[in-house]
């Protein structure tokens, strides 16, 4: 009897709370389509290597993002079952008082609960695998594509999908254990008179603290315009940075409080606005709805924030991945060795052997004993601006960054290598010289007063810069190179040789492991690591001795994307979870509006009038939480990404990456909100 009536029961929440049933299912699928991964035979083998299979370092990176994220997943999932059980429970707490006069044990109403909730997860747990398994596909195949690799879907690994569902379908397990755990002490302290009183025991603000709740609103709006004075005025550190991002959780808690007080003393003070077509109404409703779910709302600008932050974080990783890395690693091969002597004969062979040379070059890059030019950059990029005040780290940082003597090619060895990239050549006079730097330098130094060609004495005059893509992390210099007539070699001494390599199809895979054994030395432990310098480029690039571009490129974009997909995860679960919350509050609440609203058509006003109100009361409650979070979220995205762009040299604007990731915020917006709009539609009108 209560097996039927639990399921029953089950099938009435799967209807009304539509949007919940819908948002388990997406959890579900996105967690199975990303513990694939985990699973996946063939990343598997990428991400291990040696006779061992011993884990790399990329291997490592997507293994502790996923755990991370999952453990993120997990925790927020679990809030969201556990706030829809008791968001339920008071809903429903008239029926659970007439089944206790009816004579049920507290004990069975508990039981019938838990077969309640069970029967509901487990439909959805089924559904989300099903819905996952063509998500996987398509999550296969946007993650190959990112690390520049074909997916072909030769069949489904049976034991990785078991094993992907097993772990999926006991994480969905935890999360419901969890939320009926913490919901268990409410069905042993049920009492008739409480059940019957619960539905009305919604989060209140007393009114006797409304000027308190004002003033922390003014508060509020100050934090955040203050943080917009320490971003755009660049005041803004490490420790300032930290100590706002604490702040900002107490902010939008404070902000709620503070709008409810607000506009209940408004339309208590009858403000002009209210007397405005049907302003009275909506207000009332907006008013009276953060007012008993303040602490809600707070909870999700939290969760909007870090997502639109979050996908966009993961945009800028992306962009990096599909514009710069091909300008970081021109060169199928580039070595480098500290012996100016050295010919590379060993290596040559290897090369020659394995791949279909296309091109070659070994040359030499010569130094003056002079650092004019490597002085100037660290006196005038932003990167080095605390030298003033801390003189150890100062000290580090330029042995780091940059040799210690300017680095010199000749016009021969440079035009050669810009051939290899399929570049114009130079026409350099007997006179002249020029600079090659990477185009983030460049952007940074061109408009500073003190021109980097005054401080070369070089007895030449200038002749421009370069910015094109040639190895210039360690190699080809670190963040500039300067181009000087042949005959000007003569006077100077060799500094290190190089060899540069131009192949005519796919270098073939572990050559770069080849290079380095045939070396003596293990790759990702180079002995030449502290002869290689940097530059001001710190985000992606370590020293690399050898560096053969099939490998550094599928590793970086590995790693990046590692981190790229487990925050757009992270970000559109959130999502999925916030306006979760926001369509049961509204859904809910439709019999309280049908009545409303009737009244409202008794006096006159029109059903399609009726439905536009309708719209604009959901859209107001929907847009809030989210127009809070966004404005945070704008100042800290667009700063970061001025900063990455400027430190990666993509010439992207930094709010485009908040663009972006309010056009896939906007989809799932509108998907939620729909469906919202029609059942409650359904219901009201």
């Amino acid at each position: 009897m209560l097996n039927r009536l639990a399921l029953r029961n089950a099938g009435r929440l799967w209807k009304d709370y539509l949007n919940y049933f819908l948002t388990l299912c997406i959890i579900t699928a996105l967690m199975f389509s990303f513990h694939s991964l985990l699973f996946s035979k063939d990343i598997h083998e990428m991400i291990h290597y040696g006779d061992n299979g011993e884990l790399s370092t990329a291997g490592t990176m997507l293994v502790t993002f996923m755990a991370v994220s999952t453990a993120i997943v997990i925790s927020v999932t679990g809030w969201l079952i556990h706030y829809m059980m008791r968001f339920i429970l008071e809903k429903r707490s008239r029926e659970f008082a007439i089944y206790l006069l009816a004579g049920m044990q507290k004990k069975q109403m508990a039981g019938l609960c838990v077969k309640e909730n069970l029967f509901l997860g487990a439909a959805a747990l089924g559904t989300g695998i099903f819905l996952g398994g063509g998500l996987r596909r398509a999550l296969f195949f946007l993650f190959y594509k990112s690390i520049g690799k074909s997916y072909k879907p030769v069949g489904q690994n049976v034991k990785s999908n078991l094993s992907a569902v097993l772990l999926t379908a006991f994480l969905f397990v935890v999360c419901f254990g969890m939320a009926l755990l913490r919901n268990s002490k409410i069905f042993t302290r049920m009492e008739i008179i409480g059940l019957l009183q619960m539905d009305r025991q919604n989060e209140r603000v007393e009114e006797t603290r409304n000027q308190l709740w004002r003033r922390l609103f003014i508060l509020a709006v100050g934090n955040v315009l203050f943080l917009y004075f320490l971003i755009f005025t660049g005041r803004i550190s490490k420790g300032t940075a930290a100590v706002e991002m604490i702040a900002m959780a107490f902010t939008f808690y404070a902000f709620w409080l503070g709008l409810s007080a607000f506009g209940a003393a408004y339309i208590k003070g009858r403000g002009r606005l209210i007397y405005r077509r049907v302003n009275l109404f909506l207000m009332r409703q907006f008013s009276f709805k953060i007012r008993n779910t303040c602490f809600v709302l707070g909870t999700l600008s939290l969760l909007f924030l870090f997502a639109l932050t979050g996908s966009s974080f993961a945009f800028m990783l992306s962009d990096y991945q599909n514009k710069q890395l091909e300008t970081e690693y021109p060169f199928d091969v580039i070595m480098i060795s500290d012996d100016a002597e050295e010919n590379f004969s060993e290596e040559e062979k290897l090369i020659e052997e394995t791949t279909d040379v296309q091109t070659l070059l070994k040359y030499t890059v010569y130094q003056n004993r002079t650092s004019e030019m490597g002085d100037y950059l660290y006196r005038n990029l932003s990167l080095f601006s605390d030298r003033d005040s801390d003189p150890i780290m100062t000290e580090g940082k330029r042995d780091i960054a940059y040799y210690d003597y300017d680095v010199y090619m000749g016009i021969t060895d440079y035009n050669s290598l810009r051939e290899m990239l399929g570049l114009e050549k130079v026409v350099l006079r007997g006179d002249q010289y020029l600079i090659h730097m990477p185009n983030r330098v460049y952007q940074e130094i061109r408009n500073k007063g003190d021109r980097p060609e005054n401080s070369l004495h070089t007895g030449l005059t200038f002749a421009g810069i370069r910015t094109e893509g040639f190895a210039q992390n360690g190699h080809n210099g670190t963040d500039y190179l300067l181009i000087v007539p042949d005959w000007k070699l003569a006077g100077m001494k060799k500094y290190f040789s190089l060899m540069a390599v131009m192949a005519k199809g796919d270098v073939p895979e572990g050559l770069s492991e080849r290079l380095y054994g045939l070396a003596g030395k293990t790759r990702g432990y180079d002995e030449l690591a502290d002869f290689i310098k940097i530059g001001s480029e710190e985000l992606f690039l370590m020293p690399a001795s050898i560096q053969v571009k099939s490998r550094e490129v599928w590793e970086l974009k590995f790693l990046m994307s590692t981190l790229s997909f487990p925050l757009f995860y992270i970000g559109l679960v959130f999502l999925c979870v916030s306006f979760t919350v926001l369509s049961v509050q509204q859904i809910s609440d439709s019999h309280k509006y049908k009545f409303r609203y009737r009244i409202l058509y008794q006096l006159g006003v029109g059903k399609r009038q009726i439905e536009k109100l309708l719209a604009k009361q959901m859209a107001l409650y929907y847009l809030c939480p989210v127009f809070l979070a966004a404005v945070v979220s704008a100042a800290l995205v667009v700063y970061v990404g001025l900063q990455f762009v400027a430190h990666t040299g993509i010439r992207t604007a930094g709010g485009m990456y908040f663009a972006a990731s309010c056009g896939g915020f906007l989809g799932v917006y509108l998907l939620y909100f729909g469906l919202t709009y029609i059942q409650c539609r359904r219901e009201v009108v």
